[in-house]
């Protein structure tokens, strides 16, 4: 939750936090060029240490995946905008509207954290707000 008012300041936006979770990668990893799902709409990854891992962000917001799976997507995609994070340095990025991905990673380790918010008067803020948990956490009660 402390990092709930800097991301409004700096994004100008009234969020409401999602979910987070935090990922270390492996040589020969990848991620696949894809959009996020709805309790992403503005989402970050912090890069904690290891290896610099690029990613790539297509500024454009079209639909260039044919199947994220399989990895097939429209053979004129855009090359994307690289993004290169030293250790601590956070990218912001609108999840759900811009296509990312990374390449096969070819260091040892690369561990990056995510924070995932929603627009807080958007459709999805009640519904997604603490990933359906009664606060950040905790689990879910069924």
């Amino acid at each position: 939750m402390k990092t709930l008012p800097v991301m409004q300041k700096e994004t100008g936006l009234k969020l409401v936090p999602t979910y987070s979770y935090a990922r270390a990668y492996k040589k020969g990893d990848i991620l696949k060029r894809h959009k996020d799902r709805p309790s992403c709409e503005i989402s970050t990854t912090i890069h904690l240490g290891g290896d610099q891992w690029s990613i790539f962000i297509d500024p454009t917001g079209s639909n260039n995946v044919i199947d994220e799976y399989k990895n097939i997507h429209k053979p004129d995609a855009p090359q994307g905008v690289k993004v290169d994070l030293d250790i601590g340095d956070m990218l912001v990025y609108s999840g759900c509207e811009l296509e990312h991905w990374r390449e096969q990673f070819q260091g040892d380790v690369c561990v990056q954290v995510f924070l995932h918010y929603n627009h807080v008067n958007g459709q999805f803020a009640e519904k997604n707000k603490f990933d359906k948990r009664p606060m950040l956490g905790i689990p879910p009660i069924r």
